[in-house]
């Protein structure tokens, strides 16, 4: 009986996108994303986003088990939907995830190493907001 009231706050949804990308949150459960994938719309935990990635108008997911999902929508669209998490956006093409960064290199052009060994270039315009973002992140760890 338990689990069924569990599933039942779980249900409960506030989205951004009509029908294909919705943003699930209660406070006793991690917040997740509902996105298309394939014929089915599968749940992620936000905790389980490494980095996305654009292409066009698509955006591949990274996740921290070495999944990757390709996913028709921008990624502009999910940047909005991120807004206030532990996501920064570093450069035209890519979010990360706070929560995954290794190291940080300063070079004439910023870098990143994320804890699956993948390096990501800061572009110059979001550099200092990917320093703000980190140092108010960090505290939280």
């Amino acid at each position: 009986m338990e689990s069924i009231l569990k599933e039942n706050l779980f249900d409960q949804v506030s989205t951004k996108f009509p029908k294909s990308v919705e943003k699930k949150s209660t406070s006793s459960i991690a917040q997740k994303l509902l996105i298309p994938f394939y014929d089915r719309k599968r749940t992620i935990s936000l905790e389980e986003i490494v980095r996305l990635e654009g292409s066009g108008n698509y955006t591949n997911f990274f996740l921290k088990d070495g999944t990757r999902m390709l996913v028709s929508r921008t990624l502009k669209e999910y940047e909005e939907l991120l807004e206030g998490e532990a996501f920064v956006r570093v450069h035209k093409s890519c979010i990360v995830n706070l929560g995954y960064v290794r190291r940080f290199y300063v070079k004439k052009e910023g870098e990143l190493e994320l804890n699956d060994g993948q390096q990501v270039k800061i572009s110059r315009r979001r550099a200092q907001n990917f320093v703000d973002r980190i140092r108010n992140f960090l505290p939280k760890l």
